[in-house]
């Protein structure tokens, strides 16, 4: 059974002061529950459980400006970086640049004192070769070359089959260019092409009388063309390479024997 205390205050107000079950009644008691109450609201204790992972730790203030000052130092090495690196890159394309004006001021002197200049070719002879009458022939046309760098060597040399010989707008035969090579200033290099006529196709009239009238020399209009690649050369240095092509336009007194050249006009073409 438990045992409930309620004591008066002065103006007869009953309050209650405490309720202690089995509680024994002491003198020391009595005196606590004849106290008044604290003014204002009754103190209270509250225990706040919060779990362990959402508890937070707040950095001082100065972590702050340490922090900052790494990225600041962080942000300006990588513009050092990029800055060095950018330098860096200036200097190579500035070398690259003069290397470049350097050579090509080299080259342009090297061709303004060298400046190559094409061989010139002269027909000086021609030969026909017929076993009979209506066969193919073979023409044996001999041109002297001319190298009028006084300076630099020539060479050259043809693919085959470069070489053809037409009269009027027919087409003769075909052959190769034996190739070339000359000393600076050389003016006495002689060779022959040897065209050789298509067995396809019937010589025409003009040509097979002039080949056979040993008697009355009939005058024959020819043209010659051959190409071929040309290098220029300073001793063993090869300066520059290019396409020839010559083209020779001549008149022949006959086809048979005794043939004479009678005018001629040679061109020679660099690309």
């Amino acid at each position: 059974m438990e045992d409930e205390r309620v004591v008066a205050s002065s103006a007869g107000d009953p309050r209650l002061l405490s309720s202690t079950p089995h509680a024994p009644t002491t003198p020391y008691n009595n005196r606590l529950m004849n106290l008044p109450p604290p003014p204002g609201h009754p103190l209270a204790t509250y225990v706040v459980q919060v779990p362990k992972d959402q508890i937070y730790r707040v950095p001082p203030p100065e972590n702050a400006g340490i922090v900052e000052r790494h990225r600041e130092a962080a942000k300006n090495k990588g513009k050092k970086s990029k800055r060095k690196y950018s330098r860096y890159l200036i200097c190579i394309a500035i070398v690259l640049l003069v290397i470049g004006v350097l050579v090509s001021g080299a080259i342009a002197t090297v061709y303004f004192i060298f400046t190559p200049k094409a061989p010139n070719f002269t027909v000086s002879k021609l030969h026909v070769k017929q076993q009979k009458q209506g066969s193919p022939p073979t023409y044996d046309v001999t041109l002297k070359a001319k190298n009028p760098n006084e300076k630099m060597g020539i060479h050259c040399k043809s693919d085959e089959d470069s070489a053809t010989l037409t009269f009027w707008t027919k087409n003769l035969g075909f052959g190769d260019f034996p190739g070339l090579e000359q000393k600076p200033g050389d003016d006495s290099s002689i060779f022959a092409i040897k065209i050789h006529a298509l067995k396809t196709k019937v010589v025409p009239p003009n040509v097979q009388k002039s080949i056979s009238d040993k008697k009355t020399k009939r005058q024959i209009s020819l043209k010659l063309k051959f190409e071929s690649p040309l290098v220029f050369n300073v001793w063993f240095l090869k300066l520059w390479k290019k396409d020839m092509t010559v083209n020779c336009a001549f008149r022949v007194s006959t086809m048979a024997q005794g043939t004479k050249i009678l005018s001629q006009n040679c061109k020679t073409k660099l690309s």
